[in-house]
């Protein structure tokens, strides 16, 4: 958790207004106005109050984390800055309280915290409240935080947000609870107005618990942008023997393509060593070639470019349309 610093505790431990600017040249972050977390820990003397917070392991540092993660963190402290200015009647939902629920975001839109509460609707000073009825039932305590249940945060995200933003997240979801799906399909026709039911209805058809990663959930969300259609998820390939190959992300079994999505950065993360697993995905990939697969390789940089997209289409049509060059 971050420990958020009202300006009037600041003062209290003697961080004086000159001291507070060289504190946030140091090791303060401001959140928003008047809310303050530590960064890291230091060794100037007249820091030493905050060195209490630094040094709790329950305390989490506010240090510049890159890329996505950072932007996840800088979302994490301005909700944590901002609990107890929750407006009365109001209780923390879509992208906020995924996160308070642990769900995962491929992107952050901006760090405004997302609420929503009946009869006023407001975007300023860092918040977004929708104006919308949620019933008691819909709504919860996690965290300390008052917020909208798994299901119905679900259910806002997908009604809201890009499929780009829900898919993954429906995807986790469904992934983990299986039973979610059934409970957010049951929620559309009462909880959603008709002219947004079409949006809502599209990112649960796209939704699969199958995949196994965020990665993999955006790639089948670009795969729709593209018109690229008829790949399987999760798909184990076997020689002519019966011998399993091995399993692929994405198959195209009529045009006999492969896609992986994964990355460098994944080697190493489950103490298998990287060299050692990049040797076999490398073996892998020659025996899918040897039954002729085509496989494609996409990192997460590429799941946001064109390009690749273009080359999986193009190789679709190719192994698809009858009389086409290259067709097997």
């Amino acid at each position: 958790m971050y420990a958020i610093l009202h300006r009037s505790q600041l003062t209290a431990m003697g961080v004086r207004e000159a001291e507070l600017a060289r504190a946030l040249a140091c090791c303060l972050v401001r959140i928003c106005r008047g809310r303050y977390t530590v960064a890291r820990q230091c060794e100037e003397p007249r820091h030493a109050p905050l060195r209490i917070f630094a040094g709790d392991p329950a305390v989490t540092l506010a240090g510049e984390l890159q890329g996505l993660r950072g932007d996840v963190e800088r979302l994490r402290r301005q909700i944590a800055a901002r609990r107890e200015d929750l407006p009365p009647g109001a209780v923390f939902s879509h992208l906020t309280a995924a996160l308070i629920h642990g769900l995962p975001l491929v992107t952050v839109p901006g760090t405004a915290v997302e609420a929503v509460q009946e009869g006023r609707s407001r975007t300023r000073n860092g918040w977004r409240v929708r104006s919308r009825a949620v019933p008691a039932e819909q709504t919860e305590v996690a965290g300390g935080y008052a917020v909208t249940t798994k299901v119905r945060t679900l259910l806002d995200v997908a009604r809201d947000h890009p499929l780009l933003v829900s898919v993954p997240m429906l995807d986790s979801a469904f992934r983990e609870e299986a039973e979610l799906e059934a409970a957010v399909g049951a929620l559309v026709d009462a909880e959603v107005p008709r002219r947004f039911r079409g949006t809502v209805r599209a990112a649960l058809a796209l939704a699969d618990g199958v995949r196994e990663s965020p990665a993999e959930s955006v790639c089948a969300v670009r795969f729709l942008e593209h018109g690229i259609m008829g790949f399987e998820p999760q798909v184990r390939i076997c020689d002519e023997a019966g011998r399993e190959v091995g399993r692929v992300d994405f198959a195209h079994r009529e045009a006999m393509i492969a896609v992986e999505v994964d990355g460098e950065e994944k080697y190493g993360l489950d103490g298998q060593d990287p060299q050692e697993r990049f040797r076999a995905e490398r073996e892998r990939e020659y025996a899918l070639r040897n039954l002729g697969y085509r496989p494609f390789r996409l990192r997460w940089e590429d799941l946001f470019r064109a390009k690749v997209f273009l080359q999986i289409r193009h190789a679709l049509v190719l192994g698809t349309v009858p009389g086409a060059p290259g067709r097997g």
